[in-house]
């Protein structure tokens, strides 16, 4: 089975690195890390599986020199998806391709399926704590359980296929049978602490270590089960103790937000926000915590990108 990942960032070089540890065939396609990893190889650092390193991956600047591909890996942001797909994931494609994209937030799977409709595509939540450090060095700080779920396949036996090989590097893989509650389950967590940790100039160990912050965090957390349950998601409000909970055992962290603002990145409000604000909103429930938080993180992100303009 031939691997491909298309944003080998903390997700994609993560996943795709624990495969090819794994002995798997997987092809990179990199940006301005490319010829570090050509020459040097990609590392991945962890307290809990050791330093992986692989002297030599299958490194790509280009989709064009990759090989059609079995499985492609999606692991860029969410909002590059309408940009860059359409002129990325044609070459790898071939007739029993299927696309997983890694990617947080709702919709991500629709708006991909309507630019590839004859593509077998299937979501993915990475419950992982991963960054990217350095050219081609992932530091992996907690956790690694990557839930899958289909939402278009002309072989649903293919799925099964692909986690088989995905086991093969010792991480939990899980096919879902609800692919919408499990991208609401991850907002659960996704909205409350990418968000916060950007307003509020702070990471996840802060967040969840001071009484005034978890609360605020839990407030959040409670809205947005309620907006995955108007949305036909059910989810217990006990599901939001057991994130604060998940989180308070985490090693600090800081999203992947947080970590896009600092360096100057777009940021996935689209996906983590505003589109789980209108569907709410469509069926009858006002997430207004989490329309000021859209609000409040369009306005930084502005701001930020006015003071950094040449």
């Amino acid at each position: 089975m031939i691997f491909s990942v298309i944003g080998t960032g903390a997700i994609g070089g993560f996943y795709g690195g624990m495969l090819a540890h794994a002995g798997q065939e997987v092809h990179f396609l990199l940006n301005s890390d490319y010829d570090w990893v050509k020459e040097q190889g990609l590392s991945i650092t962890s307290a809990h599986l050791g330093s992986i390193h692989l002297p030599k991956v299958h490194a790509h600047s280009t989709t064009t020199d990759m090989p059609q591909s079995d499985v492609i890996l999606v692991g860029l942001k969410s909002i590059q998806n309408e940009k860059l797909l359409p002129d990325l994931l044609p070459p790898l494609l071939k007739k029993d391709s299927v696309v997983i994209l890694i990617q947080n937030g709702l919709g991500v799977e629709k708006d991909v399926a309507d630019l590839f409709p004859d593509v077998s595509i299937v979501g993915g939540i990475a419950r992982v704590s991963a960054s990217k450090i350095g050219p081609g060095v992932i530091k992996h700080f907690d956790n690694g359980r990557l839930e899958l779920g289909s939402y278009h396949l002309a072989n649903v036996d293919n799925l099964e296929k692909i986690v088989s090989v995905f086991q093969t590097t010792g991480l939990p893989i899980v096919i879902t049978p609800d692919l919408q509650l499990l991208r609401w389950r991850k907002l659960v967590w996704n909205i409350p602490f990418n968000g916060l940790s950007v307003i509020l100039n702070t990471t996840t160990d802060q967040l969840v270590g001071n009484p005034e912050t978890v609360q605020l965090s839990k407030e959040i957390m409670l809205e947005v089960i309620a907006g995955a349950n108007a949305c036909g998601s059910p989810l217990p409000e006990s599901f939001a103790d057991e994130m604060i909970a998940y989180t308070q055992r985490m090693r600090p962290y800081a999203p992947s937000m947080k970590l896009d603002f600092d360096q100057g990145r777009p940021l996935e409000i689209r996906y983590i926000y505003e589109n789980p604000v209108l569907a709410a909103r469509a069926a009858g429930y006002d997430m207004t915590r989490v329309d000021t938080l859209t609000k409040l993180l369009t306005f930084l992100e502005r701001q930020r990108d006015l003071r950094i303009q040449p």
